[in-house]
C-alpha cells in the first residue's frame, strides 16, 4: 500500500464546497504531512483505474459538504454497486446533514436510504473513527444506529495561521451580504431576503456594501455543473436583476476556494445566507451575523455558536405540502421570519457595542474543535 489518502470531494461550482476542500488539503498537509492526498470527484462512479487508485491507498475518505442526506448512496457518492470491491477502510471526514426544517427533533429520525445505510455500516465498522461537521448530524447519525462518531467541525473551519488567535475587531468599511438559495422556491423567503438587503444597504449607505453569489451567474457554467432545471439559475440571474435595478452592487465569487478567500479576505462584517461564507469569516477572526435557511446553518450555531439569526420559523415538510408545492408555483412550504430584519439591525447594533463578545466565544470554540479534528486526523491509517 501506497502512502496516501483518496479523498472523494464535491466540488463543482458553488464557492464554499471549494473551500472545504482548500482547508482539507491544508488539515492534511499540516497534520499528516506523511500521506499524499489523491483527489476525485464524488459524484462520479468508480471506474476500473480509480478503484486500483483507491485500493493501493491507506484509506478512502468522503469529504465534507451536506452529503449525508437519504440517497447519499448514489446522489452524492456514486463509488461501485458492490462496496465490496473497494478493500481499504471507508471513512467519513465533516460531513453535515442536509435537513430543510432543521430542528434538533428531526434528527430522531432523519431517513437514509437502504444503499446509505450499507455505506455508513461499512464507516463505522471500519475500525477508524469518522468525523462529522455539527452536533445535528452528529445525533442524526447516532439516532441511526452509528457510534463511531466524532463532532470536528467543518475543514473549512480551519486555518493554521488563525488557531489560538482572537477576533479581529476593525472598523467596518465594507459589507458582503451573502445571498441565499431557499428564495428560488420560497416567495415569502425571497421577499424577506430583499427586504435585509434594503435595509442594510441604508444603515450601511456611507460604506461599501455589495451582495455576494456563491453560485454562478453564467448560465451555461451553472448548466454544466449541476445538469439541473434552469429555474435555479434563472432565479439568481432575476435577482441579480433586481439588484441592478435598486442601484446595489454584486459580485459572483463561484468556481474556486481562492475566490471566496480573496473577495471574503477584505470584507469587515459578513451578513447573509451563506454557511461558509459564515465559517470563513469565524476561522479568520472577523466579524459575521449568519441567517438560517435549513439545518446546515442550525448545525452551525451548534457548532460554534456565535450568531446565528432565523430567517424562517417553520418550514412545512408534510407529503400533502411536497404535493401541493409541485401542482402549485405559488405554494410556500416556509414560513419567513417577518421580525427579522428588525432583528437583525437591532443585532448589529447590539453586537457592535459588546464588541461581538459571542463571536469571541466562537472563535475560541472553533479552537477547542482543532483539538478534535487533530484527534481524527492523527488516528487514520
Amino acid at each position: 500500500m501506497k502512502d496516501q489518502y483518496v479523498i472523494l470531494t464535491g466540488s463543482k461550482n458553488n464557492a464554499g464546497d471549494y473551500l472545504v476542500k482548500y482547508r482539507a488539503k491544508q488539515l492534511f498537509a499540516n497534520l499528516r504531512p506523511d500521506r499524499k492526498i489523491i483527489d476525485i470527484n464524488g459524484w462520479e462512479q468508480l471506474n476500473t483505474e480509480k478503484l486500483a487508485i483507491i485500493n493501493q491507498s491507506k484509506a478512502l475518505i468522503l469529504m465534507g459538504g451536506p452529503a449525508l442526506v437519504e440517497n447519499m448512496v448514489p446522489k452524492v457518492y456514486a463509488l461501485t454497486e458492490n462496496l465490496e470491491d473497494i478493500k481499504v477502510p471507508i471513512i467519513m471526514m465533516g460531513t453535515g446533514w442536509k435537513s430543510q426544517r432543521g430542528n434538533w427533533e428531526d434528527a430522531y429520525s432523519y431517513p437514509l436510504n437502504e444503499k446509505t445505510s450499507s455505506l455508513l455500516t461499512r464507516i463505522d465498522n471500519s475500525g477508524y473513527q469518522s468525523s462529522v461537521r455539527d452536533y445535528h448530524t452528529l445525533n442524526a447519525i447516532r439516532f441511526n444506529g452509528f457510534n463511531n462518531f466524532l463532532m470536528t467541525g467543518c475543514p473549512a473551519y480551519y486555518d493554521k495561521d488563525f488557531i489560538n488567535t482572537e477576533l479581529q475587531l476593525k472598523e467596518v468599511n465594507k459589507v458582503a451580504f451573502s445571498l441565499g438559495v431557499a428564495f428560488i422556491e420560497s416567495p415569502s423567503m425571497e421577499k424577506l431576503m430583499k427586504e435585509n438587503i434594503l435595509a442594510c444597504k441604508e444603515k450601511f449607505s456611507d460604506k461599501e456594501f455589495e451582495v455576494v453569489f456563491h453560485h454562478s451567474l453564467d448560465r451555461n457554467k451553472f448548466k454544466d455543473a449541476y445538469k439541473s432545471s434552469p429555474t435555479h439559475v434563472n432565479k439568481h440571474n432575476d435577482f441579480a436583476d433586481w439588484l441592478e435595478r435598486n442601484n446595489i452592487k454584486f459580485t459572483d465569487i463561484s468556481g474556486s476556494a481562492e475566490n471566496l478567500i480573496n473577495y471574503y479576505s477584505a470584507v469587515d462584517l459578513h451578513l447573509g445566507y451563506r454557511v461558509h461564507a459564515h465559517i470563513f469569516m469565524n476561522s479568520i477572526g472577523k466579524q459575521s451575523i449568519l441567517i438560517s435557511e435549513d439545518g446546515r446553518a442550525k448545525g452551525v450555531k451548534s457548532a460554534i455558536s456565535g450568531i446565528v439569526l432565523d430567517g424562517y420559523l417553520d418550514f412545512k415538510d408534510s407529503f400533502v405540502s411536497k404535493v401541493l408545492n409541485k401542482l402549485l408555483p405559488f405554494y410556500d412550504r416556509f414560513m419567513a421570519n417577518s421580525n427579522l430584519t428588525k432583528e437583525l439591525l437591532s443585532e448589529i447594533n447590539y453586537e457592535t457595542k459588546i464588541a461581538f463578545i459571542r463571536l469571541k466565544n466562537s472563535r475560541k470554540q472553533i479552537d477547542n474543535n482543532y483539538i478534535i479534528m487533530g484527534q481524527f486526523l492523527k488516528q487514520l491509517p
